[in-house]
């Protein structure tokens, strides 16, 4: 990773296609049907937000801390996919932390 992230040519292509229109995604219609789609939770100055490319913006579930996040995040927002839709099977999380110090 450091070396990519120190490779001036692969910064400069990278950024010519992240900012080209002809690459940028259509955010659709909210009420469009979808196989698969992606949601981002975070906790953001005491805020529990949901991240949707789909909607105006992020979404506010209710305060949260970094010690109660994940714990928060599947109770104010995971829980509520679930409960919409009970038989669906097609669904995954992934969590992104750092790594725990060995003190």
């Amino acid at each position: 990773a450091e070396i990519l992230e120190g490779d001036d040519e692969i910064e400069s292509k990278h950024d010519a296609a992240t900012s080209d229109r002809d690459n940028q995604t259509s955010r659709g219609n909210i009420d469009d049907k979808l196989e698969t789609h992606f949601v981002a939770v975070v906790c953001k100055d005491g805020g529990l937000y949901e991240l949707d490319g789909r909607k105006e913006g992020p979404v506010r579930h209710g305060d949260t801390s970094p010690e109660n996040f994940l714990k928060d995040a599947c109770e104010k927002v995971v829980q509520t996919f679930m409960d919409r839709d009970p038989g669906e099977m097609r669904f995954t999380m992934l969590a992104l932390a750092p790594t725990q110090s060995e003190d």
